[in-house]
């Protein structure tokens, strides 16, 4: 595709550089993951014959600044016009956000492999620092999104921000909401929380009063005194948490050892990781509201079911995917329960009936569970919290597992013994009895209690003469 564009470019006599971060990348030796054009003239017009010429597909992304994209022979290629109808490329890089972004290589010369790059503001000096400096002092307030695309090339790069930028974003930041589509916005964040400094960035926006603007629902916890098992106040140990979430999913093997498999099998899906890693973020947001005190000691009742729905408004504010919302929002809702099993474990092994009651409440995502539990216990590090917390959650999320692999799975996973229509033939009216009776089935399935359907008829049976 890249060949194509360069054949019409030139027949077209159109100007046409690589930009942008596959510039970045190709200069630290990295292969690019998207390529970038900037075109002097009529990149519609460009991409459209190469269309014609050579096949593909072309989509037009934002008609007012002409931005579009080329998919073809196994290549995505977005190309748009000069900045701000900048005249020359130069002016072009003028315009854009920070140095390390404001470097060009010619496609010719990109095809060609030739080591020849246009740098006129010191952006392959600052690459080699790790800096993230901005072009000019009016680059946040051409584009308020500068911001939130500053920490996310923090988080994704490790580069550090120059020591004016933090306060050049608190700055424009009130202009962000009102001017920058929520859709954009939320871009920005997933790619933050996708990376594998999510927490590290979301404290240094704490730090700079951006997340605050961003989510006032979690501003509200700075200063909420925690019991003495914390060592943070609320907002903070949000942050931390999510922090820990990091390290755990960057070492899995170290914490999870014989299991880590099985997790990382579960974050191989994307919208997995994205979705635990916000949950983290506000699994307390629930406490400033329910901040009591009981006999002398700070109590948080039903912070878990507050703080879900807390999260589902965020959600909706910042347009997620309802599905994404959704599993955010009940392990927030769920985040306490792990602890609560621990109690359990520590007078014996957990059920099999309660290992069910896990299942029902959250299914496939025990795992998230788990990981969202151990990074809430290792965020808080507190005098009094209990001894070994950490090694009762791994030794509580073996036994789930375990009683899972061999009790749950087969029950749940497999023909049921009983369906509605051996209720019906039995003389019950369909509704909702007909869930609760299924339900009782499957727990005494899982209890060993019930084994074949000669024996689960019986039950029915016996459970008509005793309602009826």
């Amino acid at each position: 595709m890249l060949a194509a564009i360069a054949r019409v470019a030139l027949v077209r006599g159109v100007e046409v550089h690589v930009v942008g971060g596959a510039v970045r990348d190709h200069l630290q030796g990295l292969a690019a993951q998207d390529i970038d054009l900037a075109v002097g003239s009529d990149p519609f017009g460009l991409a459209r014959q190469v269309v014609r010429d050579f096949g593909g597909r072309f989509i037009v992304l934002d008609d007012e600044f002409q931005v579009g994209r080329l998919v073809g022979h196994g290549e995505i290629v977005d190309l748009a016009l000069f900045k701000d109808g900048a005249a020359t490329i130069e002016a072009d890089l003028a315009r854009r956000d920070f140095t390390v972004n404001s470097m060009a290589i010619p496609l010719a010369a990109w095809l060609a492999g030739a080591d020849e790059f246009l740098d006129p503001l010191g952006g392959a000096a600052d690459l080699r620092q790790g800096v993230l400096r901005l072009v000019s002092a009016g680059a946040l307030a051409a584009d308020p999104l500068r911001i939130l695309r500053a920490y996310r090339l923090r988080a994704q790069t490790g580069f550090a921000l120059t020591p004016d930028l933090p306060a050049a974003c608190r700055e424009v930041m009130p202009r962000l909401a009102r001017e920058v589509a929520v859709e954009r916005q939320l871009a920005e964040l997933q790619l933050i929380m996708a990376s594998a400094r999510a927490g590290q960035v979301m404290a240094e926006m704490a730090k700079a009063g951006l997340l605050a603007q961003l989510f006032p629902e979690l501003a509200v916890g700075q200063g909420v005194t925690q019991p003495t098992s914390h060592h943070l106040d609320v907002l903070a140990h949000n942050i931390e948490a999510l922090r820990c979430l990091d390290d755990l999913v960057s070492d899995l093997e170290r914490y999870f050892q014989d299991l880590a498999p099985r997790l990382r099998e579960y974050l191989a899906e994307s919208q997995h990781l994205r979705c635990l890693k916000w949950a983290a973020l506000f699994h307390d947001v629930g406490k400033p509201a329910t901040q009591d005190t009981n006999k002398g000691r700070i109590t948080f009742y039903q912070h878990d079911q507050q703080g879900a729905e807390i999260f589902r408004q965020i959600g909706r504010r910042l347009r997620l995917a309802n599905k994404d919302m959704e599993l955010s929002a009940l392990l927030v809702s769920q985040h306490m329960r792990p602890f609560h099993l621990c109690n359990i474990q520590r007078s014996g092994e957990v059920s099999a009936k309660a290992c069910l009651r896990l299942s029902r409440a959250v299914g496939e995502h025990i795992p998230a569970l788990f990981l969202l539990a151990l990074a809430d216990s290792l965020a808080g590090q507190g005098e009094d919290k209990p001894a070994a917390m950490e090694e009762e959650l791994l030794v509580l999320f073996a036994q789930v597992c375990q009683v899972m692999d061999r009790v749950i799975t087969p029950v749940v996973g497999g023909p049921p013994l009983l369906n509605g229509h051996d209720l019906i033939a039995a003389g019950l009216s369909p509704g909702p009895s007909f869930r609760d009776l299924l339900e009782q089935l499957e727990q005494l399935q899982v209890e060993g209690r019930i084994s074949d359907r000669a024996q689960a008829l019986a039950w029915l049976a016996d459970q008509q003469k005793e309602s009826g």
